[in-house]
């Protein structure tokens, strides 16, 4: 399958959404992540100014509230410090200090910066660190991405390699971290602004329960929910202290979900929903409780329908003129197709990844359309418009409007179901959604991905006669490389593959992709109509996968 991006006997994870690793509880780390931290950031500035040559450099720094946070911002600094006196060019480092991903990318547009370095595992448990890169706010044909985006999957292969391969001299002086109070507050209050220009709602009622776990949203999210007009409750929101795991989207071996006593306390609360933050609150979760009293915990999928729904919903409000476009990534699930089709948005489809989304909006705007939403990946992730990455605080705006702003619920309703009856609160809205069902599995699979695609694609047809004709008409297969959708193969190996099912009235589909982040990993997703159906589509595709892989069990 894919090969990580990595030098021989690194534990470092490289990929085009970021680096990671396990590196501890600090506050130290050991000088050999130290050097990787500040080889990256030298290659990093280098690229920065190759790109856009000046005499001055400004670059912006943030991070969350691991442990470990600052000795690898230290690392960082020193690294884009190191390189900018080998190349001449003065430095200016506008330090935000502990902040989200999302403030971080718009404080790089807001300082006019040539880029920034966010320190952050997002989703990965405490003992992880790593970084992420942003574009400056000029950008060139090496690094399509807007400005303020993650780097383009070129650019970054093009660091990845060079920090791989090249050991400037470390600085041997430590580099001490400088916040700066007046540009932070700056920056936190341009953000809450567009927050609350983009998504406040019109005369809504009640409160919500917010739970950014001691990360980096701990002071940020309920200043920007007091903007859209409510008074949050929020837990969990002394910084640097996870009360539960990071990552929210799972269940414990117990049993238990990491959200249910969120949903607990959103219930003692009659709150409107529960939202949970990641650590860099780039992601966020919804849990709400139903009239019956029953919790709720929408499914990624879910959640970026919500998202996509309000963003058309939003801008047919607005009464733009242009045509709305939705992006969504080649794992999203039918049902935003569905929505998209509702309210007369063209759809187009990209690669799953981030920048791959971001860039094609970017694209689709140059083209006179108004590209409202992007869902990112299989794990429901949007881009709303306006920003360049997720955004768990709009996934909460969205979670209100689609709650209890009325007239936009109102919209929502005629596009999807005028024959229907909206029932109150976020669980009424869930409902009118379109009804679809999608299950994901990862298996391992030892062959390089180009021969195992052909074999894949030389059983597929029997496959399909053999397990699916009795669901599905007929099928199509596409593949698909960055912003590329089609059914021609790339020459590239690294793309994603996927099986669309059709029969009246439904529509599915089987994808598969090596993950690039973990090797010999292969993601597999099945979406059908109803949870039968995607029973066995997943069921037929993991049997397919032991077929070609020669795997008898």
């Amino acid at each position: 399958m894919y090969t990580r991006l990595m030098a021989p006997g690194s534990r470092w994870m490289q990929s085009y959404s970021g680096v990671r690793a396990e590196v501890g509880l600090g506050p130290e780390v050991d000088p050999s992540d130290a050097a990787f931290a500040f080889r990256h950031a030298y290659c990093y500035a280098v690229s920065r100014m190759q790109a856009r040559p000046s005499e001055h450099a400004r670059l912006v720094l943030a991070r969350d509230p691991r442990p470990t946070g600052a000795a690898i911002a230290r690392a960082q600094v020193a690294g884009l410090s190191s390189a900018c006196r080998d190349l001449g060019v003065s430095l200016e480092i506008t330090d935000l200090g502990i902040v989200t991903t999302p403030v971080w990318q718009h404080s790089v547009r807001l300082f006019e910066a040539h880029g920034g370095v966010m320190v952050t595992a997002s989703h990965n448990p405490i003992c992880d660190n790593g970084w992420k890169y942003a574009t400056g706010v000029e950008t060139f044909a090496v690094d399509p991405a807007p400005p303020g985006a993650l780097l383009s999957a070129a650019e970054m292969g093009n660091l990845i390699r060079a920090a791989n391969a090249f050991s400037p001299q470390p600085e041997r002086s430590p580099q001490a971290l400088s916040p700066d109070p007046a540009k932070r507050e700056s920056a936190l209050a341009k953000y809450v602004e567009f927050v609350r220009d983009a998504y406040a709602p019109k005369r809504a009622k009640g409160t919500v329960v917010l739970d950014p776990n001691g990360g980096a949203a701990c002071g940020i999210c309920e200043r920007a929910f007091e903007a859209l007009g409510i008074a949050p409750i929020i837990v969990n929101g002394n910084v640097g202290e996870p009360a539960h795991e990071i990552d929210v989207e799972q269940s414990r071996p117990d049993g238990t979900h990491v959200l249910d006593a969120l949903a607990k306390q959103v219930r003692a609360c009659s709150a409107l929903f529960g939202l949970a933050y990641d650590f860099d609150a780039d992601r966020g979760s919804l849990t709400f409780v139903v009239p019956t009293g029953e919790a709720r915990i929408p499914s990624p999928q879910q959640a970026s329908a919500i998202n996509a729904a309000i963003a058309l919903a939003l801008h047919r409000r607005a009464g733009d003129p242009r045509m709305p476009a939705v992006v969504a990534s080649d794992g999203t699930s039918v049902r935003v197709k569905r929505i998209a089709e509702a309210f007369g948005a063209s759809l187009h489809e990209v690669e799953t990844g981030e920048i791959n989304v971001v860039t094609k909006m970017r694209d689709l705007e140059a083209l006179g359309l108004a590209a409202v939403a992007g869902v990112e990946g299989p794990n429901g992730g949007t881009i709303f418009s306006g920003t360049t990455c997720r955004d768990g605080t709009l996934v909460g705006a969205g979670a209100l409007l689609a709650s209890a702003d009325e007239d936009l619920r109102s919209i929502v309703a005629e596009a999807l179901a005028p024959e229907a009856e909206l029932t109150p609160g976020l669980g009424g809205f869930v409902e009118a959604l379109p009804k679809q069902r999608t299950l994901a599995e990862k298996s391992t699979v030892s062959m390089d991905w180009q021969p195992f695609v052909e074999l894949l694609e030389s059983s597929w047809q029997a496959a399909f006669a053999r397990r699916l004709s009795g669901d599905w008409d007929r099928y199509e297969i596409s593949y698909s490389s960055t912003r590329t959708v089609s059914p021609e193969r790339p020459l590239s190996s690294g793309y994603g593959w996927k099986a669309r099912l059709f029969r009246a009235g439904a529509e599915g589909f089987l994808w598969l992709r090596g993950s690039r982040t973990e090797t010999g990993v292969l993601r597999l997703i099945a979406d059908a109509p109803n949870e039968e159906r995607a029973q066995r589509l997943l069921a037929a595709g993991k049997a397919l996968l032991r077929e070609v892989s020669g795997d008898p069990s």
